[in-house]
């Protein structure tokens, strides 16, 4: 029986991609506050606010696993509107999808939850977090509730620190940093699929990024423990010398 799927900010690049790639193999859901101008009559669209619980309870409702892209995505982003909708509206997630009986959530983090570090430093998840700006704290805050809850309650995450994530033709702005931390869609699609069919894992926080040929972030844990395979590297991509 396919899984059914409920992604949160799915009309955005991230979701579109991943629902074009696996639609013949999943059940998706798409709940987001703008929704996409065409639509496919095979996915289910809620149109709704990640501060508005209701709307959320009646999303996760018959859904098995939760993929949460839902948020702002702004390292320059103020602290009033991170609160409503990546701390708040992450917290309200969460609660709708342990009320439904929903049995894991896959978190987009970010690598800017380590990003206080130097950047000739490569991150591993045993590290302490020490995020550069106040959107990579609120992504601390996903990480931390998804903890408590998954050992205090039946539902189990995956937290993916998602880099650099960019179409080749749209990356433009090439510094060293980006280019360690560079995460090619279709990589993503592959690691978002796994995490999906991972068992036994109760709580984890991986790295996501491609394989580069400098990484600013570690990712043999994540091919341990999902089988994850990357196939593009950042310095091939954009024909630069090793």
């Amino acid at each position: 029986m396919q899984n059914k799927i409920l992604i949160t900010g799915g009309s955005g690049k991230i979701g579109s991609h991943f629902i074009k790639a696996f639609s013949d193999q999943y059940q998706f859901r798409v709940f987001d506050l703008q929704l996409p101008e065409v639509q496919s009559t095979s996915i289910e669209y809620i149109k709704g606010n990640l501060t508005d619980k209701e709307y959320l309870t009646e999303a996760c409702k018959n859904i098995d696993i939760v993929i949460h892209l839902g948020g702002i995505a702004d390292l320059h982003a103020n602290f009033n509107d991170l609160l409503d909708a990546n701390i708040i509206g992450t917290k309200n997630i969460v609660d709708a999808a342990i009320a439904a009986g929903c049995k894991k959530i896959i978190y987009a983090s970010s690598a800017q939850t380590i990003e206080g570090y130097p950047k000739d430093i490569q991150i591993n998840t045993e590290m302490a977090v020490k995020p550069g700006n106040l959107y990579g704290i609120s992504k601390c805050f996903g990480e931390a509730l998804l903890s408590y809850q998954c050992f205090s309650s039946d539902l189990s995450a995956i937290c993916l620190r998602i880099g650099a994530y960019e179409f080749p033709e749209d990356f433009t702005e090439m510094n060293a940093r980006d280019l360690s931390a560079y995460l090619h869609p279709d990589d993503l699609n592959q690691l978002l699929h796994l995490c999906i069919e991972s068992k036994n894992i109760q709580f984890e926080i991986l790295n996501a990024i491609s394989n580069n040929t400098y990484k600013r972030l570690d990712i043999q844990k994540t091919k341990l423990l999902t089988g994850y395979d990357p196939q593009y590297n950042s310095f091939d991509l954009f024909k630069l010398k090793k």
